[in-house]
């Protein structure tokens, strides 16, 4: 970027700047680093390490920092004026970035799990006048069979509405999470008895209200779906040649090759994304499936062990308004059309209204497919064969997932505090990076689980313990409930949150997405909500079998789950 110091910034230029923009402008500049992190583009990890991970250039971000440091904060354009390094030309840079209204000008307001999430689900649907398109992993329970009926008043009303969800797949879950159902049983795997059941009574409502709907199960090799073969696709040939009879995007099907290759089993790869599209401009994203153990309407019990047994999680999700919800509206589409539901135009104004500015948040969204991250037997299979036998080998892995780099960078650009709250950090290679990272940040705090739905994978965890708090980061253990959070917040002001875990099946298997979001209000809301949540903590000391397991290994059981699940 040049920088014009030749050209100041005067009255003159500031003058047709309107109220609704000036706003944008000064939020846009009382943001920690000086406006934004470059996340839209910018990979940190993945360029030569000379690349500034910021929009603004360094000379201007430093001048406008500095200025800042003396006024305290950017209240008025006439605090830009005469700032060394900061012309007409740097002005417009930042002026011309801030009309993209997909990137800037988003509002996202929080909605914490339980009764919250509850009424916030349910009343951004029924506010729906022209469409509603969910896309998630579980739909179960009452709330389940709720948001069936309500769907089905919706298409009664001329709303159009589509649903994706594994319909009939078996649902990857250590407890009754995809129905909320708690009965003597809840401690055996739901799936053949709940679960199913309840899936089918909402796929029939679904049904008899003409309701469409897509099971998302399998993600690839879509050959093998029933549907498709009553339509004559019987392999990969006459797929494709579907795909293109349909008028698919090349890249749509290129993509969806690539998952193909990935994806041999069908129920191995899900889709693990979650979002709820309402008229094109606002959002319902997170983590929450649409099941009971997410949406409850009581309080969670004093007791923990009432909350354990009903099986009711702590949890969290967001509404998003603005024009980041028209890339929500295109994965959606993609998703479908791949999936054999009907075509429709996605890029016209009913599906696809003219961004406005609501807010000031900056949403980057990042969407992943499975392959970028892999385990090369040639590299594993003694790893493997040592794990077997109760030796600590970690996998090796080859690749990049998008997601997960950019939080493996987040803790490098924390100059104050860097929180995180998630259910399942068993990444060992993001863990041991971030361990490295730990004494550089001033606070670096973790909630983490104190009882999880999946023991096993709770001991995978577990075992990482040790290293990170020898790092420095201090560890608190969630004892109210179940956790299936998955956020994290640097610096009180840049969040990222949505479906993925902090787990390698995450890099390297499913489908996610992820909301990387930079917003001032928002983030005080997220660090405020988890420095909230250590009061219904206890301390995380590992104990000697987690010492020990940080050094060895349960023979089997650790070789399976680390190399061919986790």
């Amino acid at each position: 970027m040049i920088h014009n110091t030749r050209n100041p910034l005067g009255p003159e230029h500031l003058q047709h700047l309107t109220p609704e923009m000036t706003q944008a402008l000064m939020a846009y500049l009382n943001l920690p680093p000086v406006g934004c992190i470059n996340d839209r583009t910018y990979i940190p990890g993945w360029g030569e390490g000379t690349e500034d991970p910021y929009e603004i250039a360094p000379r201007t971000r430093n001048a406008l920092l500095e200025r800042r440091g003396q006024e305290g904060r950017f209240n008025s354009l006439g605090q830009l004026l005469d700032v060394s390094d900061f012309g007409v030309s740097q002005f417009e840079d930042i002026i011309l970035r801030l009309s993209n209204l997909e990137r800037y000008g988003n509002r996202v307001r929080p909605v914490w799990g339980g009764p919250q999430a509850n009424e916030a689900f349910f009343e951004i649907l029924e506010s729906a006048q022209k469409y509603i398109h969910i896309s998630t992993y579980i739909v179960g329970g009452q709330a389940g069979l709720k948001l069936a009926r309500l769907l089905a008043r919706k298409v009664k009303e001329g709303v159009k509405v589509r649903i994706m969800f594994c319909a009939t797949g078996f649902v990857i879950s250590g407890s009754p999470s995809g129905t909320g159902f708690v009965s003597r049983f809840s401690e055996l795997r739901s799936w053949l008895f709940n679960d199913m059941y309840v899936r089918k009574k909402i796929i029939a409502e679904l049904k008899e209200n003409n309701v469409p709907f897509i099971n998302n199960v399998p993600i690839g090799r879509h050959w093998r779906r029933r549907d498709l073969r009553a339509q004559g696709v019987k392999n990969e040939k006459a797929y494709f040649q579907w795909l293109k009879s349909r008028g698919i995007p090349d890249d749509w099907a290129q993509e969806q090759a690539m998952i193909d290759r990935e994806c041999t089993f069908g129920f191995s790869n899900v889709d693990h994304r979650k979002m709820v599209i309402v008229d094109g401009d606002r959002a319902f994203i997170g983590s929450q499936n649409l099941a009971d153990s997410y949406f409850y309407e009581n309080e969670l019990h004093e007791d923990p062990n009432v909350n354990w047994r009903n099986w009711q999680w702590h949890d969290n999700s967001a509404i998003l308004e603005g024009g980041a919800v028209r890339q929500l509206n295109q994965m959606f589409a993609q998703r479908w059309m791949l999936s054999g539901g009907d075509m429709y135009d996605y890029t016209d104004s009913f599906y696809n209204p003219p961004a406005k500015r609501v807010g000031n948040a900056a949403v980057a969204i990042e969407a992943t497919i499975p392959g970028g991250v892999k385990l090369p037997i040639a590299k594993n299979w003694k790893g493997f064969l040592a794990t077997f036998f109760g030796f600590d080998v970690r996998p090796v892995s080859e690749g990049k997932n998008p997601i997960k780099e950019r939080l493996l960078q987040l803790p490098r650009m924390a100059t104050k505090n860097f929180y995180v709250e998630h259910c399942y950090p068993a990444d060992a290679s993001l863990l041991e990076y971030w361990a490295g990272l730990a004494a550089n940040v001033p606070e670096f705090q973790m909630v983490v689980p104190h009882h999880y739905d999946t023991k096993v994978l709770g001991t995978e965890c577990d075992r990482y313990y040790p290293e990170l708090t020898e790092a420095g980061v201090q560890l608190h253990g969630f004892n109210r409930a179940i956790m299936h959070s998955k956020i994290l917040v640097m610096d009180g002001y840049y969040v990222a949150m949505g479906s993925y875990n902090l787990t390698l099946r995450s890099a390297r298997a499913d489908l996610e997405n992820e909301f990387f979001i930079q917003c001032a209000d928002y983030g005080i809301a997220v660090r405020d909500r988890i420095r909230g949540d250590f009061n219904e903590c206890t301390p995380v000391v590992p104990a000697p079998l987690d010492r020990y397991r940080s050094r060895r290994s349960v023979p089997v059981i650790d070789a399976l789950f680390r190399y061919l699940l986790l």
